[in-house]
C-alpha cells in the first residue's frame, strides 16, 4: 500500500532559481521597506503559486517566464491606457514595476539575430510566416518577443 502511495505522488523537484530569487528579494524589499518593489514582488508570487495549484506541482522556469511576461505585458498596457489618459502617477509607478520585472526576464533577442535567423530560414526555402515563427520559438524559447519577431518576418516576406 504504501509503495502504491509513494508512485502516485511525485517527489517535488527543487525549487525553480529564478522564483527563489523572487522569494529572496522579496525579503530584501521588505527590510528594506521598498513598498513598490515589495508590491511587485508579491503579485508575481501570487500568479506562480495560482499556476502551480493549476497544475499541481512545482511551476518549472518556463513557466515562471511566461508568467514574468504576462506581467510585464500588463505593465505596459496600463501605461499605454495612463497616458491616453494623462495619469502620470500611474505612468510612473508602472514604469518603475516594469524595470522590477525586467530585471527576471531572460535577456531579449536582438533584432539583428532575429534578422540572421529569418534569413537563414528564408534561405532553406521556408516561406510562410507561420513555419518560420515557429522555427524562430523552437530556436529562441523565451527569449522571443513574439512581436517584433513577426514585424520583421512580415518585412522579409513581403520587401517593398
Amino acid at each position: 500500500m504504501a509503495g502504491a502511495r509513494e508512485s502516485a505522488v511525485e517527489p517535488s523537484p527543487g525549487k525553480s532559481q529564478v522564483k527563489e530569487k523572487l522569494q529572496n528579494d522579496l525579503k530584501a524589499a521588505m527590510k528594506a521597506g521598498d513598498k513598490l518593489r515589495m508590491m511587485t514582488l508579491r503579485g508575481v508570487l501570487a500568479e506562480i503559486t495560482r499556476v502551480e495549484k493549476d497544475v499541481r506541482r512545482q511551476a518549472d522556469e518556463a513557466e515562471i517566464v511566461r508568467v514574468l511576461k504576462r506581467e510585464r505585458a500588463r505593465r505596459d498596457e496600463v501605461i499605454e491606457f495612463a497616458r491616453k489618459g494623462g495619469r502620470n502617477d500611474l505612468i510612473e509607478q508602472n514604469e518603475t514595476e516594469a524595470q522590477i520585472l525586467d530585471a527576471y526576464l531572460p535577456s531579449a533577442v536582438s533584432s539583428h539575430e532575429l534578422e540572421d535567423a529569418v534569413a537563414a530560414q528564408l534561405a532553406a526555402g521556408v516561406n510562410q510566416i507561420g513555419p518560420i515563427m515557429k522555427a524562430l520559438r523552437d530556436q529562441f524559447g523565451s527569449r522571443l518577443d513574439g512581436k517584433m519577431a513577426s514585424e520583421i518576418v512580415k518585412q522579409a516576406l513581403n520587401p517593398k
